[in-house]
């Protein structure tokens, strides 16, 4: 039986949207949220999360910033503007505006959420940035947007319930909103890579000794990791780096979950190669990462961790 978590006693009752395009992430983050007590709901791009947090009213949401259809800022500025519709608008709660429709908001919708945005003069709810980018950079471009606070990836299990806790309890300190990012919002160091091509027993803390849980996950990662790199290897002969960053960019965020920080690491530096549109170098970041994943499934298989067919 996993140890629950302290939030679970006092905040069993809140929901929290989850916007994430890979589905190695959702589950991750699902897994973590649902052991902590809370209700959470997925989507996968951000047009689904605007016409999700339009709709319901949320106690936090947290929010990839690179999403297929609609990015996390551009959903992050929409549901700003449809809460300040709301806010504004308080007298007349059954009429609909051109604005409100476009994303079936209900004017008979209250905000519920007492969190303020330390930015907005008006009660909103916490959304959080989730980036695999630079976290220094990103940040000041999340708080000018209505974001409340970032996160970087790989996510780790205490530092995102901590995050979850400061944002949701009344009355915790808030960071203001020219603050540089506190240290339990930084990855963690690349030095804490081992000589295997996957951190099991770190693996295992985060999933809190679940191994039939993390079985799942990597069973489905390492299909999905297989076909990612054939669609790289496609999109290579085409030129198309903008697939290939695609692709790389969402290897680079499971393989980081699970600690395959090996192919974690080759993967970011193809997803900034293919940005570059810098071939050979990519061509050779391919073939790299392609030896690494193999490495990765040989390793898996190996030690009985993944059984295909099973």
């Amino acid at each position: 039986m996993p140890e629950l978590d302290p939030a679970k006693g006092n905040q069993n009752n809140l929901r929290i949207l989850v916007a994430e395009d890979s589905e190695i992430n959702q589950k991750l983050i699902q897994r973590i949220l649902q052991t902590a007590g809370y209700g959470v709901d997925l989507v996968d791009n951000g047009r689904q999360a605007v016409e999700f947090a339009c709709q319901i009213q949320y106690d936090m949401i947290l929010m990839d910033i690179q999403m297929p259809l609609m990015d996390g800022h551009e959903a992050t500025k929409l549901i700003r503007k449809a809460e300040n519709y709301r806010g504004q608008r308080t007298e007349d709660r059954k009429q609909t505006t051109e604005y409100g429709s476009q994303f079936k908001i209900e004017r008979k919708s209250d905000l519920k959420s007492e969190i303020p945005n330390p930015i907005s003069p008006i009660r909103k709810v916490p959304i959080i940035a989730m980036t695999g980018n630079d976290l220094e950079a990103e940040r000041d471009k999340c708080l000018s947007l209505g974001m409340n606070d970032c996160i970087g990836k790989p996510l780790f299990r205490e530092q995102l319930l901590a995050l979850i806790q400061r944002w949701t309890t009344p009355g915790c300190d808030k960071p203001a909103a020219n603050a540089t990012p506190n240290e339990e919002a930084r990855p963690l160091a690349s030095n804490t890579i081992t000589s295997q091509p996957l951190d099991l027993d770190k693996a295992l803390r985060e999933f809190m000794g679940e191994k039939e849980v993390l079985n799942s996950l990597l069973n489905e990662f390492s299909d999905k990791v297989r076909s990612q790199v054939k669609a790289i290897h496609h999109a290579f002969e085409r030129l198309d780096f903008k697939e290939i960053a695609k692709e790389a960019h969402c290897i680079k965020g499971g393989a980081a979950n699970l600690t395959a920080n090996k192919v974690a690491g080759l993967a970011s530096a193809l997803e900034k190669a293919a940005g570059l549109k810098q071939a050979d170098l990519a061509g050779h970041l391919v073939d790299e990462l392609e030896e690494k994943v193999l490495q990765l499934e040989n390793y898996l298989q190996n030690e009985k961790i993944v059984t295909h067919g099973v």
